[in-house]
């Protein structure tokens, strides 16, 4: 079958590929949390603090007087108060709020939400980039310009993919957050996605230098992505959506492609049951962990990692 047709009416074969997928009730669903990610619960805390709300340590850890500060916030914004930080009162935090991390390369004079996570980041990894603050100035940019030397990266304290792909890689001992065996594997594949669950973050390599990032939604607590190294083995423009042998799924009917299909209007199926990557009609889930166990992307990323991946590009989910 050619896997770039766009006739919706595809065969038994190309249907079960689908199956097993996110649910349509997610899309009725609201985050609850930042999803676990510490350096999103960093950002948090700068914006907060700005505004005078919160006097703790910037730790990333949203304890009781993050809580405390995030219900003051929502009750002078006359947003529901319930001291969960969710998309919508994310949004309302203003400039701090804007440019979620990888979705620009971070230049000097740059602020917002993305710039406190790299400070937090550059921190949590031992480089001091002065005052947690969202702004991207003269001392951020010479921890950055530290980073990178030791990193074995390109030195011009730019926060660019492969920057923030070593500063999202822990275990790393090389450039583009890769082990040395990593690399060698990469450069064989010469086409690699890695999926960092914990950070949200989707990067496609070629060969051992990651040239794009995505912020993704990944499964939630009790249906968690999985975890290991795997391979895309389809890809479909437009699909269906049809239930999965699931109990939340039941009754409900399989829905067609357009603006309502829980996939968006890209599919790319992994070698592991059900699950896949692909667009969602609900951008504001993206970031959370939230999915029964796909990996959810805003449409217009999705699409251009349709057009980046192959049939066995090999997904290693970390």
């Amino acid at each position: 079958m050619n896997h770039s047709a766009t006739n919706w009416r595809w065969p038994g074969a190309a249907r079960a590929s689908v199956l097993g997928m996110t649910a349509i009730a997610a899309l009725m669903i609201t985050p609850t949390s930042l999803g676990g990610t510490r350096s999103s619960v960093a950002a948090l805390q700068v914006a907060l603090k700005s505004r005078g709300l919160y006097a703790g340590a910037i730790d990333g850890v949203i304890g009781p007087r993050t809580a405390a500060a995030v219900r003051v916030f929502q009750r002078r914004h006359q947003l529901t108060v319930d001291g969960i930080p969710g998309p919508i009162t994310c949004a309302a935090l203003g400039r701090y709020s804007r440019h979620r991390l990888g979705t620009r390369t971070i230049t000097v004079g740059d602020t917002g939400w993305d710039v406190a996570e790299t400070q937090f980041l550059l921190r949590s990894h031992g480089y001091s980039p002065g005052p947690l603050d969202a702004s991207y100035g003269a001392l951020s940019v010479a921890a950055v310009r530290r980073f990178q030397r030791h990193s074995d990266l390109q030195v011009d304290g730019f926060v660019g993919p492969a920057t923030l792909a070593s500063l999202d890689g822990e275990r790393a001992t090389g450039p583009g957050g890769l082990t040395t065996s990593e690399a060698g594997r990469a450069r064989a594949a010469r086409r690699l996605v890695i999926i960092r669950v914990d950070a949200h973050r989707l990067y496609f390599y070629k060969g051992a230098r990651p040239v794009r990032v995505f912020t993704v939604a990944t499964g939630g607590t009790w249906t968690p992505t999985p975890q290991g190294r795997f391979r895309i083995v389809s890809k479909y423009r437009h699909p269906w959506w049809y239930p999965p042998d699931s109990n939340w799924a039941k009754n409900l009917d399989p829905i067609p492609p357009g603006p309502k299909n829980p996939l968006g209007t890209r599919w790319m199926g992994l070698s592991v049951s059900g699950v896949g990557i692909h667009g969602t009609p609900n951008p504001t889930s993206v970031g959370y962990s939230i999915s029964h166990g796909c990996i959810r992307m805003k449409r217009h990323d999705a699409e251009s990692l349709f057009r980046l991946v192959r049939v066995g590009t090999p997904v290693w989910i970390l």
